[in-house]
Parts: C-alpha cells; sequence; structure tokens
C-alpha cells in the first residue's frame, strides 16, 4: 500500500524539538546558539567544551541559516554553509536544514540523503533517525535487489533511535508532558520500522512485539495496527482474534480519516473474516467497536466457521465438502490436504480474471465458485494452464468449466485452491471487441469522483 510521504509526522517532530531546544545534547551536536541581537554583535559565543565556532563569519552564517523564514532561501543558506564550512562542528545543524526543507517539499528521496549526511556528522541524532525510519516503510520495495540489506540498515537504525531515546535526559526547562509528548512519537517511529522489518522478514514474534509498542504510543496509525494483524494472521499458528481486531481497527481508523488505503484493508479484513468465519455476519460490530478502542476487550473471540450445509447446488457443495477441513488448520487442515494433493478435480465457475503466469508459457485463470467469493470480487480456484493461450480471451464474469490436479492451497486471507489442467468448456477464438460507448452522463444528483 501507498501513502503520501508528505512527513506529516514531521511537523509534531519538529514542534517538539523546538520546545525541547533548551537542552538536547543527544538530540543534536550544535548546543544553543543565543539569539539576541546585542549578544551577536560580541564575539562569537563558545561552549567550555564541545562543538566550537571557529569564526565570526561561521557564527553568522549559521545564525543567518537558522533565521531563515524562506524554506528556498533556507535551503540555499544550508548548501552554502556546507561548502564553506565542511569542516564545522555544527555541519550536522546545516544538513537537518536541508532535511527538513526537503521533507516540507515533499522530495524524500533528497530529504533521506540529507538525513545521512546528518548521521556521518552526528550518529546520535534523533531528528534525522526518526525520519528515516519514519519513511523507510513508504519507500522500500520487496522487488528491490538489495532489499536484505536496506532492511538491516534500517533495523539497524531504528534500535540505535531507540537505544539514544532511552538514554535522553528532560531538560529542566522543558515541561514533563512536552518531553514525554516528545519521547513518544520518536518512540513510536523507531518501533515502528523494527516492527515493519520483521514483518518483512516473516519473524512474526519480534514483528508483534515492537508494532504493538508502536500502537501503544500512537493509537491512531493505521498502517501499524494493519502491520500488527497481519503478523498475527500469518503467524504459525495464526491468532485470528488478535488478526481481526486489528485489521479491523486499521479499517476503522482509515475510514474516519478517508485514507486512500482504507478500501484496500477493508477488502482484505472482509476477506480474512469470511475465509475464517464462513460468512460477515459481526464484522460491522466488530469494525464499530475496534473504532473506539485500540485494544480487544476481554475474552474477544470469533467464532470458528460451522460445518458447510446443503445448498443443493452439487458444485457449491462439492467445493465446500472438499475444502472445510482446510479452513480449521493446524493438524487437521494438513491431514486433509495430505490426502488432496495431486488428486484430480473438476467443476464449474465464473471467470474472476486472466493473467500470465511467471513461468513462460503458464497462464493463471482465476475462478470464483461460491457467491461470498463473487461478492467481495475474489476468487476460490487458480488454475495453472501451459497448453491453453486463448485463456487470455476470456472476460471476467464468463462461465466455464475445468479440470486439473490439486497442486497447493493458502487459507490466509482466504482460502484459494490451485490447479494444474485446464479449461474444458470453448474457449474465444480472440479478445472481445472493444466498443466505444459515450461518456456518462453525470446529473448534480451524483458525487464528483474521488468523494
Amino acid at each position: 500500500m501507498k501513502k503520501s510521504t508528505a512527513l506529516w509526522t514531521l511537523t509534531l517532530l519538529v514542534s517538539f524539538a523546538c520546545a525541547a531546544t533548551a537542552g538536547e545534547p543527544a538530540n543534536h551536536s550544535a548546543q544553543p546558539v543565543p539569539l539576541n541581537p546585542a549578544t551577536r554583535l560580541q564575539a562569537a559565543p563558545q561552549a567550555a567544551s564541545g562543538p566550537q565556532w571557529k569564526s565570526r563569519d561561521e557564527y553568522e552564517a549559521y545564525i543567518a541559516m537558522t533565521g531563515e523564514k524562506d524554506p528556498d532561501k533556507q535551503l540555499a543558506l544550508a548548501q552554502a554553509f556546507v561548502t564553506k564550512y565542511a569542516n564545522s562542528d555544527f555541519i550536522s545543524g546545516a544538513y537537518t536544514v536541508e532535511m527538513t526543507v526537503y521533507a516540507t517539499k515533499g522530495k524524500t528521496d533528497d530529504a533521506s540523503e540529507a538525513a545521512k549526511k546528518v548521521l556521518s556528522a552526528d550518529p546520535n541524532n534523533l531528528d534525522a533517525l526518526a525520519f528515516l525510519s519514519y519513511v523507510f516503510p513508504f519507500t522500500y520495495k520487496d522487488s528491490d535487489p538489495d532489499k536484505a540489506a536496506k532492511l538491516s540498515t534500517a533495523d539497524t537504525d531504528a534500535r540505535h533511535g531507540l537505544d539514544v531515546l532511552g538514554k535522553l535526559q528532560k531538560p529542566a526547562a522543558v515541561q514533563q508532558d512536552v518531553f514525554n509528548k516528545y519521547v513518544a512519537v520518536k518512540r513510536a517511529l523507531f518501533n515502528a520500522t523494527v516492527g515493519f522489518v520483521a514483518l518483512q522478514n516473516k519473524n512474526y514474534p519480534d514483528a508483534i512485539k515492537y508494532l504493538k509498542a508502536a500502537n501503544a504510543d500512537n493509537p491512531s496509525d493505521v498502517y501499524n495496527f494493519y502491520r500488527l494483524g497481519l503478523a498475527y494472521y500469518y503467524s504459525s499458528p495464526a491468532d485470528y482474534d488478535n488478526a481481526i481486531w486489528n485489521i479491523a481497527r486499521a479499517a476503522a481508523l482509515a475510514d474516519a480519516a478517508k485514507n486512500p488505503a482504507g478500501a484496500d484493508i477493508a477488502k482484505f479484513l472482509k476477506s480474512a473474516y469470511v475465509s475464517y468465519h464462513g460468512t460477515d455476519t459481526g464484522l460491522t460490530d466488530i469494525q464499530a467497536q475496534a473504532a473506539t478502542q485500540a485494544n480487544p476487550p476481554d475474552g474477544f473471540k470469533i467464532s470458528k466457521p460451522e460445518p458447510p450445509k446443503a445448498t443443493g447446488n452439487q458444485v457449491i457443495d462439492v467445493y465446500n465438502t472438499m475444502t472445510y477441513p482446510l479452513t480449521l488448520g493446524g493438524e487437521t487442515a494438513q491431514k486433509a490436504w495430505d490426502a488432496l494433493k495431486g488428486q484430480a478435480y473438476g467443476s464449474g465457475g465464473a471467470v474472476a480474471g486472466v493473467e500470465k503466469g511467471t513461468d513462460a508459457g503458464t497462464f493463471l485463470v482465476h475462478i470464483a465458485i461460491l457467491d461470498t467469493t463473487k461478492s467481495a470480487d475474489g476468487y476460490d480456484i487458480e488454475l495453472k494452464d501451459t497448453t491453453q493461450p486463448n485463456v487470455m480471451n476470456l472476460q471476467k464474469g464468463d462461465l466455464l468449466t475445468f479440470k486439473g490436479n490439486l497442486d497447493s492451497y493458502v487459507a490466509t486471507p482466504a482460502l484459494i485452491l490451485t490447479l494444474v489442467g485446464e479449461v474444458t468448456s470453448d474457449l474465444p477464438d480472440k479478445p472481445p471487441a472493444k466498443t466505444n460507448k459515450p461518456p456518462a452522463r453525470h446529473t448534480s444528483s451524483q458525487a464528483s469522483p474521488g468523494k
């Protein structure tokens, strides 16, 4: 799922950082600089120990940079400072300005590079560590050839951030509640990234541990609740109760915030819930409850699906009887699959979609059998076909028959059987003709797109 990296969190971080400027030695190498004009007319102030100004020009350039309100001018001053005073003890402050300006402009890659420069000069800089932790889950790509190295670096940075944050002392001039909020915001970011990395590495116990900690500090993060739900869902054995609750919480938060990721989360939630419970009965109540509290109430349980009842439709009844044991998980599911794997199976259904497989000459036909699957826009069967290129001419909704041998299955988020076989009904010789439909006419009663 994508998320705009407008970096709303950075605003909060900066506001707390400003409140704590009087004493955050672990966060900023530069000591607080007096801004009184009378003081600036005197010699550049020096700390008794630690970083030192090397000249009045360096000091004045730094003051001009930090005091500039126009982002473009401030960025130019920061870049000029870096060029002219490359050996400054306060170089990390200039890189921090670059990071902040780039972030507010939505230039995430440039901001990330600046954050890395901050850390090269000041390895304990909490603003830079927090920024990198915030953006990583939204810039990481599982297809990156060096994803293992990127995951490792992100994990190291986030854990280092937690270590530095744990040693941070509250300045005497800062109110306790302000300091606590500052710490909680950053701690949530660091824990969230450690949890995200663990989730990518399929280390579900660690993912649960750190994502729960992140949610304790920030009980309104859509993505962390969703990821925590996934960690519970893909654990072995799966914890369906906590999985459904946390994904429902994410869906409710996304809906309230009109987050565009909400539609995908809600779709996954319904599929997962129906797959485990059997129907969507009760799901609306769970979502309503999850919208008002971060944690499930004591004794929260989702009942397992009841054995399927005969419908009178042979296609559906055969499928339900065959797959029901697989939905129960554990040893029951394993024994059932040991007996089913490799067996022949044929039936009929409706096309949910067709795509080319990753292997050359392989086509994947997605077929919906159950009415609940069709209503959720999903599929029950993935048919791997290597002999019929014309399957690509099928359209969504076309009825067909098929046969094959059971090859594999997944139980989450919805149960899907994979068959190696073929379509046994007639296939179209060519793709459907494209029709030029006139544009839809909108009336005043219709909502405009995006609302």
